[in-house]
């Protein structure tokens, strides 16, 4: 359990895992190594399959002589993986990958598939002194089977595919597939993973006071520290979101049920079930969306015409008014997504910075303090207000530079404040080097 963490009775959960000290923002809570991960389909080439570092100048690739289907840095992670499963499966992979019955699957259980089939590649490990503390505690985790009592095919040999192989499968798939993580850098997906301690001892909220992050070093197998959102009290539970928090919280719901068996009870779920029905907003466009959208501005970031205002401790949406509830409807968020998304790449940019502010207020709204969604969006928001001041002067249609740039900066602090709590992770020239550059160029105007 380490020094910081200890386990304490849970009314619903297996356990609660409790501060057995105060733990401040941004520190390290947990950092284990991955028990096992496989990479996204769409990211092979692109990254080496044991460490997963970008290809690059710095790092050149080498291709499996087997397969041709897997790429490595250099020997190093190419003899690891050969050792643990990679030599079951490599003159199989491209028939399996190739076969109707891997490609019926859906993205997430492809990735799955494959992943099941290294942790059963060598299937005498898990009954033997062999088997690792992380094995031990992974086959501790809670059975949750699929109700459809679906199982991934196997990328293994027929031979390999015995009546005890299947088995074992079927069990260690009811395990980590309600367990297993989303590996991301910079919130950009690229691989499934396996962390049985934290599995074991993180339980869910939707208002957590911990997030993930995933470390990468050449030739050395992925990491996950969990990081301190805020100032945690000794005693407290230390939680993780197991899904995103801006889900709809019907979805949310849905796929807590589903895919591992509970209901949640925090408070942003406690404070949703109560809404008897959330309103529609009005269509994106319409001078009444631009009235709720300006009053959610106001409500969550403050008189934005002076400096943006950013809350530091969670709650906010429990303060939320009712005539701001249909920012809660499932149709709100993705259609302002979309709307920022588009003019903060294409123009025009003033219209892009109403939408990013909206977007920075909903995030600070729901998420809790520090979660690295409103780092990240602060910042796009910080190089559209920056984009917007280098623009014909014709195209500002009556901004004044001087305000734009003071919002530029207000948005790059905020920035910078979650995305340095967060720390570094992922992959090199991240979104903290991004804020030291636009930092300068800010100071040099």
């Amino acid at each position: 359990m380490g020094d910081l963490l200890r386990l304490d009775p849970h009314p619903t959960a297996r356990n609660a895992a409790v501060a057995k000290t105060p733990i401040k923002a941004g520190s390290t809570i947990m950092s284990v190594p991955a028990f096992s991960t496989c990479l996204l389909l769409t990211e092979k080439g692109r990254r080496c399959d044991g460490c997963y570092m970008l290809k690059s100048e710095a790092v050149e690739l080498m291709r499996c002589s087997g397969c041709a289907s897997s790429w490595y840095c250099g020997t190093t992670c190419q003899n690891r993986e050969w050792r643990l499963h990679h030599r079951k499966m490599c003159k199989h992979y491209n028939a399996f990958v190739a076969s109707g019955q891997y490609q019926a699957l859906t993205p997430h259980d492809k990735v799955d598939a494959l992943l099941l089939s290294q942790l059963v590649a060598d299937p005498e490990a898990w009954g033997t002194d062999r088997l690792t503390d992380a094995g031990r505690t992974f086959l501790n985790l809670l059975k949750v089977p699929r109700l459809d009592g679906f199982v991934p095919p196997l990328c293994l040999s027929r031979a390999a595919q015995t009546a005890g192989t299947v088995a074992l499968a079927e069990d260690l798939y009811s395990r980590f597939g309600n367990n297993n993580f989303i590996l991301h850098s910079h919130l950009t997906s690229y691989a499934h993973g396996v962390f049985p301690l934290a599995s074991r001892l993180l339980n869910h909220s939707c208002v957590p006071n911990a997030a993930c992050k995933y470390m990468l070093a050449p030739s050395e197998p992925v990491r996950m520290e969990v990081v301190a959102l805020r100032d945690i009290n000794e005693g407290d539970e230390v939680t993780i979101p197991y899904l995103d928090p801006a889900l709809p919280f019907q979805t949310r719901q849905d796929a807590l049920h589903v895919n591992y068996g509970f209901e949640c009870g925090c408070r942003l779920c406690t404070f949703e079930r109560r809404i008897e029905r959330v309103p529609t907003p009005p269509m994106r466009g319409a001078e009444e969306l631009r009235t709720l959208d300006a009053a959610l501005r106001s409500f969550s970031l403050g008189d934005i015409s002076q400096d943006v205002q950013v809350p530091t401790v969670p709650g906010s949406f429990e303060r939320l008014p009712a005539v701001l509830l249909p920012v809660l409807h499932e149709s709100y968020l993705p259609a302002l997504s979309e709307a920022f998304s588009k003019t903060s790449h294409e123009g025009p940019y003033s219209e892009a910075i109403d939408s990013g502010l909206t977007l920075l207020a909903f995030y600070v709204m729901l998420y809790p303090p520090n979660y690295p969604q409103i780092g990240m969006h602060a910042l796009e928001l910080a190089t559209t207000l920056w984009n917007l001041t280098c623009t014909d002067a014709s195209a500002m249609a009556g901004a004044d530079e001087e305000q734009l740039k003071r919002h530029a900066k207000t948005a790059l602090d905020f920035a910078a404040s979650v995305l340095q709590n967060f720390g570094p992770e992922g992959d090199n020239g991240g979104p903290l080097e991004e804020v030291s550059v636009l930092t300068g160029m800010l100071a040099e105007q």
